[in-house]
């Protein structure tokens, strides 16, 4: 008789299961445990984004700048003739006349701050021996080297 009772008592409650599931919801403990990894993940994921997305803007200024110094050294380039610069000597040329030359894009940027690289931002073009070397100078220039388009750049006439 006992063996009945447990089967009928089992019949029931595995008929009501079905009916129960359909009103059933998360339980508190299972939501909490589901947010737990969510935000282990983001701890995980955020600061690696973060790194890959500041590496790349990096590498973009990077490029950025060849950009800028590669239209220097076509300047030159088609200028050589024109320009006479003493070995071991500096001229400057500004991004703004880099710009207004058409040898650099009007609206180059700095991939860092998203900004467009200011028109004083300077490139400084040396004669060595061999060769001229270009450098880029953003901030706090020397400005005792002749700029082209000066009067005083006579290096350019």
């Amino acid at each position: 008789m006992s063996f009945h009772l447990f089967f009928f008592f089992f019949s029931c409650y595995t008929f009501n299961v079905g009916d129960d599931m359909k009103n059933k919801g998360f339980t508190l403990v299972e939501l909490l445990g589901v947010v737990t990894i969510l935000a282990m993940l983001g701890l995980i994921i955020v600061p690696t984004m973060n790194k890959v997305l500041k590496d790349n803007k990096n590498k973009l200024y990077d490029v950025q700048i060849k950009n800028i110094l590669d239209g220097a050294k076509n300047f030159v380039a088609d200028n050589i003739f024109y320009i006479d610069i003493p070995v071991n000597d500096s001229v400057g040329i500004t991004l703004g006349d880099l710009r207004n030359l058409g040898y650099v894009d009007k609206e180059i940027a700095n991939p860092i701050n998203g900004y467009v690289f200011s028109d004083s931002l300077l490139v400084i073009i040396t004669n060595t021996t061999s060769d001229f070397d270009y450098s880029i100078c953003e901030n706090g220039c020397n400005t005792d080297i002749p700029l082209y388009g000066d009067d005083c750049a006579e290096i350019f006439c």
